[in-house]
């Protein structure tokens, strides 16, 4: 029975996953009742894949706590909604470690690229000039250059994997450098007045969705 719940589980999350970002994009707001079920139907997609209790389900439950504490902290910053955080943390009981991870990176980046757009839109629209880049963000960028680049070289991949300290550490200094960028960005809107309210529920969904590409139940065993 698992070999045929495990994908249809994997669909109701996908269709979830859509419609709270079709709703974040047009409201700002994710439905708790979306995230809740998401996290409800953790513990069937657990049995599903022969997740065991333990260490199986108190690791997905500490990596989905984990997560859920670092993103309550850009809550706190005013960086994200409080139903982009609950939504990342009701996925994070799903997916295992790599895939998580992937899910992480490409909400950064998607997240990111909205930012960025929505920023720019609110500048043209108020007709204000751009600032000029200050110091801290020009070496958070050519930081981030570096490190995407020296990631995209070829056998970097296998190469870092191989090293796993080294690997988190690229890692933690790509996602460091978007944040670093997108809070400077986004404060240098505030002071002129635009405050962009980006639908993260839509990176999430999206990021989730890149993430499912690849089959994630052989993860699990």
């Amino acid at each position: 029975m698992g070999d045929h719940l495990a994908p249809a589980l994997l669909g109701v999350l996908a269709l979830f996953l859509v419609s709270a970002g079709i709703e974040d994009a047009r409201t700002r707001e994710i439905a708790n009742w979306k995230t809740a079920a998401i996290a409800l139907l953790a513990p069937a997609w657990w049995w599903a894949v022969g997740i065991d209790p333990w260490p199986g389900v108190a690791i997905q439950l500490g990596a989905a706590a984990v997560v859920f504490a670092a993103f309550v902290g850009a809550f706190a910053l005013g960086q994200m909604g409080g139903g982009d955080v609950k939504l990342i943390g009701a996925l994070a009981l799903w997916l295992p470690f790599q895939p998580l991870v992937s899910t992480l990176v490409w909400m950064t980046l998607i997240g990111g690229a909205l930012t960025a757009v929505m920023i720019a839109d609110g500048w043209v629209r108020a007709r204000a000039a751009p600032p000029r880049p200050r110091a801290g963000g020009l070496v958070a960028a050519a930081l981030l250059v570096t490190a995407i680049a020296v990631m995209a070289l070829p056998g970097s991949g296998a190469w870092l994997l191989a090293r796993p300290v080294l690997w988190l550490l690229a890692l933690a200094a790509t996602l460091c450098g978007v944040a670093a960028i997108l809070i400077g960005g986004i404060r240098a809107a505030k002071r002129r007045g635009i405050a962009p309210e980006t639908p993260y529920g839509v990176a999430i969904a999206v990021a989730a969705l890149l993430a499912m590409r690849e089959p994630i139940i052989n993860q699990f065993s």
